[in-house]
């Protein structure tokens, strides 16, 4: 009783702390125009995350051939289609989305700046896609006009953003200056609206010209290249090790704090994790020793860590109505490893208040893990159980795959990120209530001040 007393001490004193010094930082941080756009405009998409993830789990069930099933079937190609318009193309929302959220911060036309901003987006984009087609009974290699939808999802989501800050930014700018076409009165405000911004239109696109055709002189050929190539190149040379696994992971938190989507590193990580089944799955069928046991396990160790279903649980138990009800959205999709609901609805991306557990929960786990599978928690791996799909819980595969040591080895993870995450989700509860009250005190104010003028009317 007098350790959990000291440990319960020790939670409130860190509360406590947070609420004192990291709170404050974090509102002033969130009153800057170009967070709070980030923030609102992430909010705004997180319905598109949300209402796809009942679809994303059904078509990626974690059960053997249930992929293969819906296929046969004719069902997987339509999940997919949903799946893509949604996700495969969430960059374009989120670009609308920011651009319109800044748009307002900045006091200026929010649509106007919404579609030139993804106008711009889609302008730097490489539009065409080399196929193959058959001529003449030989298949040949040819360029048709296409959008990559790597670009316009994951991969692109990071320099979407940077787009609808600049382009909405340099509108507002723009727009102050005398380069509006005047017209009558007359004229109808929706009509004056679409053309009076012609000539700051103008100058926008020309500028996005010159950008396509300076990155176009690139090796990479395109902006979105050059950022993904200037990403992967320091970790294309990485092979699979336990700090290997420990940076990229590390990277990968980090980079999704400030809305690098993961798809941005699948070359480096696709090339090590795809090392490591290949290499144990070989092994394991011939009875030997795993050449990548300790890397695979971190690497789990850390993914159980980042699980979110045990943030989202805590959520629906938490004071604020915001708070709550985002909990139980986000619970079933988290339970799947589905954590755009919460990255964005919450929102974490970007957030100052979730920092540090974004960015150090993995990391400690990681170093925990590797310590622990070194000394006192040996674990034994069954890797064919790596081939499950991605949708499959982290409570389920990690059992699966190793047994009592690595479900103690995940429980000890998993605890790790409960513990990094309470006490921040709790101080975001506290705010968030606080402001919930406010609004509802000031509400039944002015409900009263309208009945009491009325009944003075009266």
């Amino acid at each position: 009783k007098l350790k959990l007393g000291k440990g319960v001490s020790k939670m409130n004193n860190l509360e406590k702390f947070l609420n004192d010094k990291l709170l404050p930082i974090s509102e002033r941080l969130q009153k800057n125009k170009i967070l709070a756009a980030l923030m609102e405009g992430f909010i705004r998409t997180s319905p598109i995350t949300l209402g796809i993830a009942l679809i994303t789990i059904i078509g990626n069930f974690p059960v053997p051939g249930w992929t293969q099933f819906l296929t046969k079937i004719g069902i997987f190609q339509h999940v997919e289609a949903i799946t893509n318009g949604a996700t495969g193309v969430f960059s374009l929302y989120v670009v609308y989305s920011l651009a319109f959220s800044y748009a307002k911060q900045l006091k200026t036309n929010e649509r106007n700046a919404s579609l030139i901003s993804l106008a711009s987006f889609i302008m730097l984009m490489p539009q065409s896609v080399t196929t193959t087609v058959m001529k003449s009974g030989h298949a040949t290699s040819q360029a048709i006009g296409a959008l990559k939808l790597d670009y316009l999802g994951g991969q692109g989501l990071f320099i979407g953003m940077i787009l609808a800050l600049v382009i909405t930014r340099l509108y507002a700018a723009l727009s102050k200056k005398n380069l509006m076409i005047k017209l009558p009165e007359s004229v109808p405000p929706m009509v004056t609206q679409s053309l009076s911004p012609v000539f700051v239109v103008t100058i926008i696109f020309v500028l996005g010209f010159i950008v396509r055709v300076l990155f176009g002189l690139t090796p990479s050929g395109t902006i979105f290249q050059f950022f993904v190539d200037a990403i992967n190149a320091p970790l294309n040379s990485l092979v699979a090790s336990p700090l290997s696994i420990i940076l990229i992971m590390e990277l990968l938190a980090i980079f999704w704090f400030f809305g690098i989507h993961n798809a941005v590193l699948q070359g480096p990580l696709g090339a090590v994790s795809m090392t490591m089944i290949v290499g144990n799955i070989t092994a394991f069928q011939h009875g030997q020793k795993l050449p990548y046991l300790l890397p695979s396990v971190i690497y789990m160790g850390m993914y159980a860590a980042g699980f979110m279903g045990l943030v989202t649980f805590v959520m629906i138990r938490s004071k604020s109505t915001k708070m709550k009800q985002l909990g139980k959205l986000a619970f079933i999709p988290s339970l799947f490893n589905i954590s755009e609901p919460i990255m964005f609805g919450m929102p974490i991306i970007l957030n100052p208040l979730f920092f540090i557990p974004q960015v150090f929960t993995q990391l400690i786990a990681g170093f925990v893990t590797w310590g622990l599978t070194t000394t006192i928690l040996p674990i034994s791996l069954n890797p064919t159980m790596s081939l499950l799909p991605w949708t499959t819980p982290t409570f389920i595969k990690m059992p699966f795959s190793g047994g009592l040591n690595y479900t103690i080895l995940m429980v000890i993870c998993m605890a790790i990120g409960i513990l990094m995450w309470y006490p921040f989700i709790k101080v975001a509860d506290n705010k968030e209530y606080r402001l919930e009250m406010e609004l509802a005190k000031k509400e039944q104010t002015e409900t009263a001040a309208e009945k009491e003028a009325e009944a003075v009317t009266e």
